[in-house]
């Protein structure tokens, strides 16, 4: 009776017990063959899925260790980029302002 109880569990005891496994993870020779199969079963993907991202990761650092260069290319050093100068920005003045400074300049200009 035990047994067909274990053997029916539900989909979300399941989902508890896989989420269980990979938060609480241990390597292969630390586990017993004790606990649950669906926690046993879920660290065995694990396995697989961490032994495939090393796989990945090592031959990504291996492919981006050497840029390859189109032959016959120099090399070509670059000058320093310069600051450019701060844009001049005019202050807005009102109407008034602005005549009196048209009256200025036409005095001024004579």
């Amino acid at each position: 009776m035990k047994r067909e109880a274990n053997a029916a569990v539900s989909l979300a005891a399941e989902f508890r017990l896989r989420s269980w496994a990979r938060t609480h993870y241990v390597s292969a020779d630390q586990r017993k063959e004790t606990w649950n199969p669906i926690v046993l079963a879920e660290m065995r993907i694990k396995d697989q899925e961490m032994v495939e991202t090393e796989n990945n990761s090592m031959k990504a650092r291996v492919s981006s260790m050497y840029v390859p260069l189109a032959p016959g290319v120099s090399c070509r050093i670059d000058e320093a980029h310069y600051e450019a100068s701060a844009p001049h920005i005019l202050k807005m003045q009102d109407a008034s302002t602005r005549a009196l400074r048209r009256i200025a300049d036409e005095l001024v200009g004579e």
